[in-house]
């Protein structure tokens, strides 16, 4: 039966409101009565629209991939070539005056059919995308590529660049606008002035990886064992959320026990926070890196892409920022804040060095340097680092979409 339009008006506003939760806040550190107040209702009216909180984020989550769904469909019937309904789609899907969706991160939260049944409409919407590549390839709009690899990545930055707006500096009323044009420009054209420019990465992420101790080396055994308890947390949080992972799941991968966690952590919100500053410190490193093995501007951008996309591959696993942050203590928030920013400074000004230089083209760095966050950030919820792609063809894959973008030349 369909909903009369004021209850259907309300339902609607009810899941951008709780959507918004969910991304800031994660499914268990949301709050019913949180989303109640920021639409101006009771509690009580919330439970008229469903059942519990885990209803909210199912029909959050349904509700995603039917926009999806419907930006995908929009596409398919579009004039044009594979490379022009890619185009509509992006821009449908980033629509700065749409609410953003609840982001799809932790879909292990849920259990039974409900999991089972948004797992299939995600994948049925990854395939459609897939399938718009693949089609704009045949037709000599888009050049040859890993249709997988850019259908995800392009998932990827369409998911991060509404969140990322907690994280960027200056990112004002029309920063989404930017972000639009910005996305279509460098999807078409890439961000090399040079699409031929060859990209050797210079640097392997091999040496990132934490060196055994030595046999008497107390000390250094500790921090392995620690290094070893983050690393596969951040794995886990990365792929089934922060939320869907419990510490008995870590400790079963891990074959402790959870005795033997709390010997090094306090609660899984301490958990939680070390592997937020892993991440950074790790994040860092890459960026001084492509700072000290870059010979320009674009090289040393396309160091740090390399670099944060190999981490995800390698299994080396920096904790993503995808959803949940609001939940984070404050001091930890505060410092995750400053950390990102100075990140995405560092990273514009690698773009301005390589446009002085004659090696990007023109265009928003504010804006770009967003981008491969988006591309890395969403790796682990569909790569697995057993994947043969994972030696350098991901890596590659996705360092080449930046250097020319996917039109065919």
């Amino acid at each position: 039966m369909l909903q009369p339009p004021a209850h259907a008006a309300k339902h609607t506003a009810l899941l951008d409101a709780a959507a918004q939760e969910f991304n800031a806040r994660g499914l268990a550190g949301a709050s019913i009565g949180r989303i109640a107040r920021a639409m101006g209702l009771t509690r009580a009216a919330v439970y008229y629209y469903v059942k519990d909180r885990e209803d909210l984020a199912v029909q959050c989550y349904r509700r995603t991939c039917e926009i999806m769904a419907a930006d995908l469909a929009a596409a398919q019937s579009a004039p044009g070539r594979g490379l022009d309904r890619l185009v509509v789609f992006l821009r449908n899907a980033l629509d700065p005056t749409r609410t953003p969706p609840a982001v799809l991160s932790e879909l292990d939260y849920l259990d039974g059919r409900k999991h089972a049944f948004l797992v299939e409409a995600h994948a049925r919407n990854v395939e459609t995308l897939r399938a718009l590549v693949r089609g704009g390839i045949a037709d000599g709009s888009i050049r040859a590529c890993d249709d997988e690899i850019i259908a995800q990545t392009l998932i990827g930055t369409i998911t991060w660049i509404p969140i990322s707006v907690s994280w960027v500096e200056a990112t004002d009323e029309a920063y989404r606008a930017r972000s639009v044009d910005t996305l279509t420009d460098f999807i078409v054209n890439g961000q090399a002035a040079d699409p031929d420019y060859v990209f050797e990465p210079r640097v392997s992420i091999a040496e990132f990886f934490a060196k055994p101790p030595s046999a008497f080396d107390r000390r250094g055994a500790v921090d392995a064992k620690i290094e070893q308890l983050l690393m596969t947390a951040s794995a886990m949080f990365n792929r089934r959320g922060i939320d869907g992972t419990s510490l008995d799941e870590i400790t079963a991968e891990l074959g402790a026990t959870k005795g033997t966690l709390y010997h090094y952590l306090e609660n899984k919100t301490d958990l939680v926070v070390r592997c937020y500053k892993r991440s950074f410190a790790l994040t860092e490193r890459f960026a001084d890196a492509a700072e000290a093995h870059g010979r320009n501007g674009l090289e040393r951008g396309l160091i740090g892409l390399y670099l944060n996309t190999q981490a995800h591959a390698s299994g080396l696993s920096p904790l993503t920022l995808m959803v949940g942050s609001g939940a984070l203590p404050a001091n930890t928030r505060r410092e995750v804040t400053r950390r990102a920013r100075a990140l995405q400074r560092r990273f514009e000004g690698f773009g301005r060095q390589g446009l002085a230089q004659g090696f990007y083209r023109e265009f928003d760095f504010g804006t770009a340097a967003q981008l491969g966050a988006g591309a890395f950030e969403w790796l682990p919820k569909w790569f697995s680092a057993g994947d043969p792609r994972a030696s350098g063809a991901l890596a590659s894959e996705i360092v080449t979409l930046f250097i020319k973008g996917l039109r065919a030349r």
